[in-house]
């Protein structure tokens, strides 16, 4: 057997290795794979990292998800110091320079798709803390490439606010991003004609954090996680945005801890879909 057939095989295991992207090798990603599930194109689920980058730890956690639903996991690793040496935050602000976060993510799925029977037109996508801020705001950007989302104690929010510049709000988005946005659709007549949302039918959003999760950020106005996810849903619920919260007892900042809320809400959607 050639080393390359070898290292092929290595790829076609159900925990594969971190796997380079192609469009940008700086960055990979690795997946699970059922080994067991319908024929045909598999529902994918997209879990990103927090700041301490444990990807593969969050892929390894979900695979009893991943074999009661036939879903493939990706975990993208967005490593420290892209696209500058140091650089912590950039990732969960989808862009730095000429670095755009939310598109590599897109590439992997892309990617992942060619090779393995994996459904890349629209997908699940759950973040903790850093990675749910970018699970935010990759859905506002891209609320049409998924089924929900679903965002784990995240540190500060972005509204859907035309008056407030990007991440805060969504005032600059279209010359950031390049995004000709849904984000002024038609309106539910609940909703006042001032506020967005970001579909005709909106995407269907899951907040969830940890009860004791209260820790006063450094940042003002050193609200805690706590008190972000509350006001986040708020925000949501008041643009028409079809938004749940699961605050979760006895749990302080532990994105593992988080998974089973996240996974119910997740489940419903693929039996809806």
């Amino acid at each position: 057997m050639s080393l390359a057939v070898r290292h092929t095989q290595r790829l076609e295991l159900r925990r594969t290795p971190f796997v380079a992207c192609r469009a940008d090798p700086r960055f990979s990603y690795c997946l699970y794979v059922p080994p067991r599930a319908p024929a045909g194109p598999r529902p994918l689920l997209v879990v990103v990292h927090g700041d301490r980058r444990t990807a593969e730890r969050y892929r390894d956690a979900l695979t009893d998800f991943a074999d009661a639903h036939g879903c493939v996991v990706l975990a993208p690793l967005f490593p420290v110091g892209v696209p500058e040496p140091e650089d912590v935050l950039s990732y969960k602000r989808l862009r730095r320079r000429d670095v755009r976060f939310d598109l590599v993510l897109l590439r992997m799925v892309e990617e992942a798709a060619a090779r393995w029977p994996v459904r890349a037109d629209r997908f699940l996508l759950h973040g903790y803390s850093g990675g749910g801020l970018f699970a935010l705001r990759f859905s506002y950007l891209h609320p049409a490439r998924l089924l929900g989302v679903s965002v784990g104690a995240p540190g500060s929010i972005t509204r859907l606010d035309p008056a407030l510049p990007w991440p805060a709000g969504i005032a600059d988005v279209a010359e950031k991003f390049g995004v000709t946005h849904p984000l002024h659709a038609r309106l539910p007549p609940s909703v006042p004609a001032s506020l967005p949302v970001p579909l005709p039918v909106p995407l269907p959003v899951h907040v969830t954090v940890g009860a004791l999760d209260t820790r006063p950020l450094r940042r003002p106005p050193h609200d805690t996680r706590l008190d972000q996810s509350l006001a986040l849903h708020r925000h949501l619920l008041e643009r028409g945005v079809p938004a749940t919260l699961e605050v979760v007892p006895g749990i302080a900042h532990n994105g593992f801890a988080l998974l089973p809320a996240a996974t119910r809400f997740l489940s419903t959607l693929l039996r809806d879909d």
